[in-house]
């Protein structure tokens, strides 16, 4: 069969998803049937990686498979897998063939499933991590990863979150805080944070700065970097547009560190336009493939997150699309041999409300056995800008489920007297106020517990009232109190309020007078929100507009989208747009006269500006991630040069060659300081005519919602 044929088939004999569409998927589900009736009677051995896509991550992953199970497996069909792993010996017959499975042909079988066939699946398979006792991904593990974000990547309110979900018997997985700020200086910075919670209260569990894997290989001169971080992809396509590198490149950075922590997640490369033809479903095998064949070549410690939820309404629009992903995702990664868990997650413009994820994550957790959930403080992140789990919701999961957290975590909690003697929270445990005063006490001061532990309620009680949920305690069955239910449903309306929303004429006036309005080739809003491509590209009318802006090519192009929310451009606008212009030109610089302001437009508006005017540098200023109580402006800075001097201008440019400055609001990066780091990053692009994760110092993750 050819790989045309193939690749359609496998997009028709998915569950429906958005998607899907992309990749040749259909809503008709006689067609779907279809399509699993002729997938059915296909052999595995028609199922290598390099069927579908002949790149570097299909070499890795014929690399990463054993050959003589391989050759054993190639003439069962796909049924005949379904049929070997849902028998009575199917967990026992997975573990043993495995690693003769192709990523492609784990794919498949998937389709084949029903969401009870999956469950039961995902219910029978455990790859524990070495160790005695109850160890991650164990039968009898769920844990967690203490997710502490912070907006301005402040470390009083990361260690205070920290101390929170501590209190609530969260973190034996990971301690991993999402950098607002992905420099160098900041990573080197929150590693030794990290590492000095860990240390200093003795906890059994591990941390990490999820930057990417180059800038985590330069913050290890700086700091003692643990866990290496990256996000994987199913294409080369893919990674480059992430990291700039390909499966080998990532392989010879993962090999020095000692543990490595991979996310994945439905839809990144369709979002990102790097699918090759190939589904989402299979493509996220994919990238559990990969992860197994980083694992196989530096034999570090390993897991794995499946980031369901994460990119919007282009991918997942319903509950039950997203129950489905979650569910294909971690029975693809425990057959790929790996522990994993899920962040089951949602953006504000996918529109599942509060209430309707949570009840999701219950079923996932009931229905999926992950090894373990993401854990924060409230169900909204203060810096991604998305919905996900609780620390008041592991106690009560771990009660349902009668799963406890890792033993050597386990024991601490104990010894610190936060978890009883029966395994669950301690009647009169110490509360995040008390493990601060713990933590303070063994760095060396001499105040006295009580007097530390006052401190602790007093920053609390600030961080509180400047809207953090932390403090609070919980209700009847570690229910939110009425008050953060209230202040959950307050953040989903402002935020779904904030995705409507328009940049106001008046700031334009004061902040970017004479500027230019375009629109890009959405109809209107629903097709932007629900279709990212049409943000990307302005239309023919105005981009013939751009085009006869200027007659010499601007050295500075300033572009103004609404992005997500364009509440925080008309926030934060005025204070920021000013001082850039005026320190730009200070520096010798020279701006555009007319900034080009884009209704409906997303980062690759930008590119499509940059190519029609010339420009050698474009300054993107998006307003973003509505939902995190702030209204965040970002900036992506973009040099549109080759070393030749050659325009490298085009839509389609991959994100890794862009460097952004995010988090920019009142509340967190003030927009007059977040002005100074976009100008002095700007002369580090000029001086080396490179932008992105070339540009020393490197570039942020790129987030595909946007």
């Amino acid at each position: 069969m050819e790989a045309d044929g193939l690749a359609l088939m496998l997009a028709r004999a998915n569950e429906f998803k958005e998607g899907d569409l992309e990749t040749g998927g259909t809503r008709d589900g006689e067609e779907r049937m279809e399509a699993r009736s002729a997938l059915s009677g296909v052999r595995l051995g028609n199922l290598g990686p390099t069927a579908l896509v002949d790149d570097g991550v299909s070499e890795a992953l014929a690399s990463s498979l054993d050959r003589e199970l391989a050759v054993g497996l190639s003439r069962l069909t796909v049924a005949k897998l379904k049929a070997r792993l849902l028998g009575p010996k199917g967990a026992a017959w997975a573990s043993h063939h495995s690693p003769g499975l192709s990523s492609e042909a784990i794919a498949a079988a998937v389709k084949l499933m029903t969401n009870d066939e999956l469950s039961a699946l995902s219910l029978s398979l455990f790859n524990p991590l070495p160790g005695g006792g109850v160890t991650i991904g164990s039968r009898g593990h769920f844990g967690s990863r203490i997710q502490p974000n912070s907006p301005g990547d402040d470390e009083e309110e990361i260690l205070l979150t920290i101390m929170e979900g501590l209190s609530y018997g969260c973190g034996d997985v990971l301690i991993g805080v999402n950098p607002a700020s992905d420099d160098v200086e900041t990573i080197a910075r929150l590693e030794e944070l990290l590492r000095w919670v860990r240390d200093r209260l003795a906890l059994p569990t591990r941390y990490c700065v999820l930057s990417d894997i180059i800038k985590q290989a330069a913050a290890r001169e700086r700091a003692a970097v643990e866990v290496a971080f990256q996000s994987l992809a199913g294409t080369s396509a893919a990674l480059r547009g992430m990291v700039g590198l390909d499966a080998v490149e990532i392989l010879e950075l993962a090999r020095e560190f000692p543990g490595l922590y991979f996310e994945t997640g439905q839809g990144s490369e369709v979002a990102g336009g790097n699918a090759a033809g190939v589904d989402m479903v299979t493509l996220e095998s994919r990238t559990y493939g990969l992860a197994r064949y980083l694992r196989r070549e530096t034999g570090a410690w390993t897991i794995v997150n499946d980031v369901s939820g994460f990119i919007g309404p282009e991918v997942f629009r319903t509950e039950e699309q997203l129950l489905r992903a979650c569910l294909e995702d971690i029975v693809m990664a425990k057959l790929h041999g790996l522990p994993a868990g899920l962040d089951v997650c949602s953006t504000f413009h996918m529109g599942i409300e509060p209430a309707a994820l949570k009840r999701l994550t219950g079923l996932v957790v009931e229905k999926a056995a992950p090894a373990y959930l993401m854990a924060i403080a409230g169900n909204a992140d203060p810096m991604l800008g998305l919905m996900t789990t609780s620390f008041r919701e592991h106690p009560a999961y771990r009660e349902r489920t009668g799963r406890a957290v890792a033993t050597p975590m386990l024991k601490r909690f104990t010894e610190l007297g936060v978890v009883g003697p029966g395994g669950g929270l301690a009647n009169g445990r110490p509360r995040a106020d008390s493990l601060y005063a713990a933590y303070v006490k063994a760095r060396g001061e001499v105040r006295s517990f009580e007097a530390l532990r006052r401190e602790g309620e007093k920053k609390l009680g600030e961080l509180a009232g400047r809207g953090f949920d932390l403090g609070y305690g919980h209700g009847p069955g570690f229910a939110s109190p009425p008050e953060m239910e209230e202040r959950m449903g307050s953040i989903y309306r402002n935020a779904r309020a904030a995705l409507y929303s328009s940049i106001r004429e008046e700031v334009l006036r004061d902040a970017s007078p004479g500027c230019v309005r375009v629109r890009t080739t959405a109809a209107d809003r629903e097709e932007y929100l629900s279709t990212p491509r049409s943000g990307e590209e302005l239309r023919p009318v105005d981009a013939a507009r751009v085009a006869s802006l200027y007659t010499t090519r601007p050295e500075v192009l300033l572009v103004i989208s609404d992005g997500l929310n364009a509440n925080a451009v008309n926030e934060n606008l005025r204070s920021f747009l000013p001082p850039l212009k005026r320190m730009l030109l200070e520096s010798g610089w020279s701006t555009g006269a007319t900034d080009v302001v884009v209704e409906n437009g997303r980062v690759r508006a930008g590119y499509h500006a940059g190519e029609l005017t010339g420009a050698r540098l474009v300054v993107h200023l998006i307003g973003e991630r509505p939902g995190t109580g702030l209204d965040t402006m970002s900036a992506y800075l973009t040099y549109g040069y080759d070393e030749a001097d050659r325009p490298r201008w085009s839509t389609s440019l991959e994100h890794s060659r862009t460097t952004a400055v995010c988090g920019i609001n009142r509340g967190a990066r003030d927009p007059a300081d977040g002005a100074v780091e976009v100008s002095r990053l700007a002369g580090r692009i000029f001086k080396e005519r490179r932008s992105g994760v070339r540009l020393s110092g490197g570039s942020p993750p790129f987030d595909h919602a946007r």
